[in-house]
């Protein structure tokens, strides 16, 4: 199914589900994984800005969007066998993968399991430790206890009750911002009036693992190429902890230290923004580790 011009989604039937799968590109692959309540439309910019370099391949979180879920509950480890099996399918034996925010937990998830296999990390603002997330213990508890209980099928019902009506969306969304401190800039209304259970089920377990999760320090650090482009003033997660948990996995970590005062950019991304701010940041790091492959 074409997307747009130069984008294609297509379903892959794999064990653990159907996945939702938008391809753009030619030359070596590239597996973007998503962030949380990712759906492909928003990522096409992203994708043709990579697309410059490599054949990119981003896919729908299994139980969000078009992507069947899992039959059994969400964990992180079940989204990296799920890459596994989407390269697999696919006949790729090498890639490179790529990770933004939550993304950054699927993407060292992915690079764990296989790490053989990887070429390249590439994270952007990832969310590698719940050391590195700027929130007090009080309210991290809070977000705990809260998503404990809309967890239970009754309490998530008629949680979505509240999202899903246009008179009370808003009272929804600024409880979601007060309780979890999210960006004033990022806007989920649009979203919170369609989603659906399955996907806030998903939520749930995915907000669980990014509160809990720490990436143990390995027994040595691995060599492959790495690259990193974070704000030293992001609001949602702290810059030196991030960069430590990938110092402490890589031996090659090319960072980009960026000034903006937000996690997500309050503006949607377009691709001759990302050409125009990025191109020669990204290129630049890509043509070096081509020439040492190479060289």
């Amino acid at each position: 199914m074409v997307f747009n011009e130069e984008c294609q989604l297509r379903f892959y039937d794999l064990p653990l589900c159907r996945l939702h799968v938008l391809e753009a590109g030619d030359g070596p692959p590239l597996i973007i994984v998503p962030a949380t309540i990712s759906e492909c439309r928003g990522w096409i910019p992203l994708m043709l800005f990579m697309a410059h370099w490599f054949h990119v391949y981003f896919f729908e979180l299994p139980g969000h969007g078009e992507s069947s879920p899992f039959n059994q509950p969400f964990t992180t480890d079940l989204v990296s066998e799920t890459v596994k099996q989407l390269v697999d399918a696919l006949g790729i034996e090498h890639f490179s993968v790529m990770g933004f925010s939550f993304g950054g937990i699927l993407a060292m998830k992915t690079y764990k399991h296989l790490s053989d296999r990887v070429d390249n990390v590439i994270m952007l603002s990832p969310c590698l430790s719940h050391h590195a997330i700027l929130l007090s213990q009080t309210r991290i508890w809070l977000v705990l206890a809260f998503n404990r209980i809309i967890n239970l099928p009754l309490v998530r019902r008629a949680f979505l009750r509240l999202l899903h009506n246009p008179r009370t969306v808003t009272l929804g969304f600024r409880f979601l911002q007060r309780i979890g401190r999210i960006e004033s800039t990022i806007d989920l209304r649009p979203k919170l009036l369609t989603l659906s259970e399955r996907t806030l089920e998903v939520l749930g377990h995915q907000i669980n693992e990014i509160l809990t999760i720490s990436f143990v320090d390995p027994k040595e650090r691995h060599t492959t190429p790495c690259f990193l482009w974070m704000s030293v003033n992001d609001p949602v997660l702290d810059f030196e902890t991030t960069l430590d948990v990938m110092q402490a996995h890589f031996v090659n970590v090319d960072v980009v230290r960026a000034n903006v005062p937000y996690h997500q950019s309050p503006e949607p991304l377009t691709y001759e923004g990302l050409n125009r701010e990025y191109y020669e940041t990204v290129g630049g790091f890509l043509k070096k580790e081509t020439v040492n492959r190479n060289g």
